[in-house]
């Protein structure tokens, strides 16, 4: 059985814990939008999903898709523990008449050895698995596309087909499950190959950029794409989710830095901007507080004294111990 995938994207990561889900002190422990945080953000709106589809699937297999019949999954397909390697979408939709289904999976951390496929394998295997329960009586398997979109600093290097990470005499081929997935590598995607609605290619185009010194002169060109949203609702959603991704995952960028672009760019975005960057400042404080609590705990240091060093309340605090006793003892 699969786990309950948790749909709250002001995502975020926790200096390496979390606590119990959906509590309120869960809310409160959120501390920035993470890489997964972000792509979740944009993947889990059927446009989004739709529109990356459309542009980076083969026209020969998109064209028998049934788009109106797109529907989210609300499952997640990705272990505890590889959480922090991957995340993933998944979507049903109508293939000439017939189910099948579009699963994401974003690797926005490279382990070693690099094995996805497996990752893919296990997930295909446990929609398969959740789709017989759905539908008693089912007597043919739905297809599954799977689409790996990598978000790394090196290019990838990794082939597509499963078999590829075999070394073994031809003869023994006939035993290992034989299939590719489709890549995107989007952070080493030409700009010339970004395409797609203007939601795709403001999240694209930001995760191109993201981890090279290249982003700040490229927000220019991201704001920009604004003017295009077709909505308020969405400016303002996709505006400030961006802001908090930028402030969050840009080494050493000011707030004004992001603000005067803004500024320059979008008439439209001063009047949120004083609240999203308070909330920049607010997360990134509270960010590197419990990053000092986190090494403090790891030294042995008490809690009382933690508390008085960091300022952070003593229950945060006994929190964030707790998540990490419990990491720990996974990982042994």
């Amino acid at each position: 059985m699969t786990e309950e995938k948790k749909r709250n994207h002001d995502p975020v990561e926790s200096a390496g814990c979390e606590p119990e889900p959906g509590s309120q002190q869960e809310k409160d422990f959120k501390v920035y939008l993470s890489h997964d945080g972000f792509f979740g953000f944009a993947f889990d709106k059927k446009s989004v999903a739709e529109s990356f589809v459309k542009e980076y699937l083969p026209v020969e297999i998109t064209k028998d898709f049934d788009f109106s019949t797109l529907t989210p999954d609300t499952d997640t397909f990705v272990d505890q523990k590889l959480s922090r390697c991957y995340a993933d979408v998944l979507y049903h939709i109508q293939f000439r008449n017939n189910p099948a289904y579009l699963y994401f999976l974003f690797e926005h951390k490279s382990w070693e050895p690099n094995f996805p496929g497996v990752q893919l394998l296990k997930s295909m295997t446990r929609i398969w698995e959740t789709h017989v329960e759905r539908y008693r009586g089912t007597k043919k398997l739905p297809p599954i596309i799977p689409m790996l979109i990598y978000h790394g600093e090196h290019p990838w290097k990794v082939d597509t087909s499963f078999v590829s990470m075999f070394d073994i005499p031809g003869i023994l081929t006939k035993y290992i499950p034989a299939f590719s997935f489709e890549l995107s590598d989007v952070s080493h995607m030409p700009e010339e190959k970004i395409k797609g609605d203007v939601e795709l290619r403001i999240v694209l185009t930001t995760f191109r950029y993201i981890f090279t010194p290249e982003i700040m002169s490229r927000l220019k060109d991201i704001f920009q794409l604004f003017g295009e949203l077709p909505d308020k609702t969405k400016f303002n959603q996709y505006l400030e989710a961006l802001l908090i991704y930028l402030g969050s995952n840009i080494k050493d960028v000011k707030p004004e830095q992001l603000r005067d672009t803004v500024n320059e760019v979008l008439v439209e975005g001063g009047a949120m901007m004083s609240t999203v960057f308070q909330q920049v400042l607010q997360r990134g404080e509270e960010k590197n507080k419990l990053r000092v609590a986190l090494n403090c705990l790891k030294k042995g240091m008490d809690i009382q004294t933690i508390a008085e060093i960091t300022d952070l309340p003593i229950e945060r605090i006994e929190l964030l111990k707790t998540a990490f006793q419990t990491e720990n003892a996974a990982h042994r």
